[in-house]
């Protein structure tokens, strides 16, 4: 009887401390899995940090096909010729303008709009490039004043502002226009592109 009892205590000893180092492998092994692979906090929700594009990858974006006085097309290319270059995504088709729309995978977005004359044909131009903060205007700000400096002769510059004049003396404005938890830029060339409605 005593022997019985005495196999019974190592048996359960056995099982018990193999029960242990199974649970310890299972847990280092989960240890393991966590430094691959983060655990997510579900009470946190979605991250509002968005990540930004590269400030000189969206330059290019922005300026698009090179040549001519913007993204491919030049003043008096009719409408025809900018529907035809233009890669971005129509939204917009009226007897005075075309606007076309396209968005960043970190939710930035550029709207080119094409003023036209009564003839159809290119006059001015508007681009509007909204960012996800401070820090992504300030940075695009930058890379625009470099490329524009280089293209056109600096004219003034004041604030939140700064205004160049190409060869034939038509003007470009590059302005911050953020307000508020909004940031972004706009770019206008020829006076048709300034006199357009506000952001």
């Amino acid at each position: 009887m005593k022997v019985n009892f005495t196999k019974q205590i190592c048996f359960t000893f056995l099982v018990a401390i193999s029960a242990i180092w199974i649970c310890s492998c299972d847990t280092k092994n989960q240890q393991a899995g966590e430094v691959e692979k983060p655990a997510v906090d579900s009470l946190s929700g979605p991250t509002t940090n968005v990540p930004n594009t590269s400030q000189s990858e969206l330059l290019q974006t922005v300026l698009g096909k090179p040549g001519g006085d913007f993204r491919g097309v030049k003043f008096g290319d009719p409408i025809s010729k900018i529907k035809e270059l233009e890669s971005f995504e129509l939204f917009e088709d009226s007897t005075d303008h075309v606007g076309f729309t396209y968005e960043t995978e970190n939710f930035e977005a550029i709207d080119v709009m094409y003023y036209l004359d009564k003839n159809q044909l290119l006059n001015g131009i508007r681009i509007d490039v909204y960012l996800n903060d401070a820090a992504s205007v300030k940075g695009l700000w930058t890379q625009f004043e470099t490329y524009l400096s280089g293209k056109y002769v600096m004219d003034k510059k004041q604030g939140k502002v700064a205004f160049w004049k190409d060869k034939g003396g038509r003007m470009v404005k590059l302005e911050d226009v953020s307000k508020g938890k909004d940031f972004g830029l706009r770019l206008s060339i020829g006076t048709k592109g300034m006199k357009t409605m506000p952001m």
